[in-house]
């Protein structure tokens, strides 16, 4: 329990930091979030999240892979097998699919996408995506009441992964 604790409060202190990053500047250093994702695996790995992270790792990897119908070819494939040798985990297995199509597809930012899986790895639990997406929507409403084109959807990811983590301590 306090290492979830401890990891909780690094992940809420990183992506605060990359936060004021997206306000500042609209881009998140790659550094950042590929550490944030990289020690996101770590953990997930040492909480038996082996499938999850793999299947991350061969995403990154088929990102490369050309035309395109290759690459969702790959990756549903992977996905399909990663869900199947860790059932317990075929949940986040979809949602890390999902995420990484909202970039494939150019919803998504790379670092956004990094950012979201990084919160289902620590967290061990795609729910946080709830209240991501809540506070997502609720900024694009004020955006689009403000006629901006783009948000900063990092603020999104940080206020709904602080409403996740300190709901249970309410």
């Amino acid at each position: 329990m306090e290492l979830n604790l401890i990891a909780n409060s690094v992940l809420l202190v990183l992506l605060f930091v990359c936060m004021i990053y997206d306000l500042k500047d609209r881009e998140v250093p790659m550094p950042l979030t590929l550490g944030c994702l990289i020690g996101a695996g770590v953990f997930g790995l040492f909480h038996g999240l082996w499938s999850p992270v793999l299947l991350t790792i061969a995403l990154t990897h088929v990102a490369d892979f050309n035309p395109r119908e290759k690459r969702l070819a790959f990756a549903f494939t992977l996905s399909a097998f990663a869900g199947i040798f860790q059932p317990a985990t075929a949940i986040i297995c979809v949602v890390i699919l999902g995420v990484w199509m909202l970039w494939e597809f150019g919803i998504m930012g790379g670092a956004d996408v990094k950012l979201l899986i990084a919160i289902t790895l620590i967290t061990g639990n795609p729910a946080i995506l709830i209240p991501v997406s809540v506070v997502g929507g609720i900024q694009g409403v004020i955006a689009s009441l403000r006629k901006q084109r783009e948000i900063p959807f990092v603020v999104s990811i940080f206020c709904g992964s602080l409403l996740f983590v300190l709901y249970p301590l309410i």
